[in-house]
């Protein structure tokens, strides 16, 4: 009888702990999951200062150069656009589920976000594509059709713009990546 009672106790002292080590476990992948978000979210905060330069400093070599109110405005709209489509697809992961809420859920929510930006290219680059021909439109009569000068320009752009879409790319697959270990880690759990 005695040896009954203390398997008994044991058994309880084994469940004790092995409640401990899971809320120990659930709060360490929660802190994880937080430090992971926050760092994911770091780029709304580089695409934002992106935007701001372009609609400050762009804006104003835009009309240096005689482009029109119009550019400047559609460009303006557009860096918008761009910020808000990055900024309000990462506030589908709440904060409150990381700390509180259930895992899954936060999962659910990262693939999410993880789709938005596997989709954004299918957005982004005609929109680029088109903008791109509207600056080469707005040039080639800014500079009264000089073509050496709006070739010369252009080609300017093409390469800045290529250098721009390599790093953003590379950013891109990198938040990508980030994403999917994350998910991979909630899940595993």
């Amino acid at each position: 009888m005695d040896a009954l009672l203390e398997m008994k106790e044991q058994l309880q002292v084994l469940k004790t702990k092995l409640d401990e080590q899971e809320i120990i476990n659930d709060q360490l992948l929660r802190h994880v999951t937080q430090q992971r978000m926050r760092r994911i979210n770091r780029n709304v905060w580089q695409q934002g200062f992106c935007c701001l330069f372009v609609v400050t400093f762009g804006n104003y070599v835009f009309r240096s150069m005689h482009c029109s109110w119009y550019f400047v405005a559609g460009t303006t709209l557009f860096m918008l656009l761009c910020f808000l489509a990055t900024l309000l697809p990462h506030r589908w992961v709440s904060e409150e589920d990381i700390n509180t809420g259930d895992l899954l859920t936060v999962a659910t929510q990262v693939k999410r976000l993880r789709k938005w930006y596997k989709d954004w290219y299918y957005v982004g680059i005609p929109l680029v594509v088109l903008w791109l021909i509207w600056l080469g439109v707005e040039l080639y009569f800014a500079f009264n059709r000089d073509l050496t000068l709006l070739l010369t320009t252009i080609i300017g752009a093409l390469v800045g713009g290529t250098i721009g879409g390599i790093i953003g790319h590379r950013m891109n697959k990198r938040l990508i990546h980030e994403m999917d270990d994350l998910i991979e880690e909630i899940e595993k759990e």
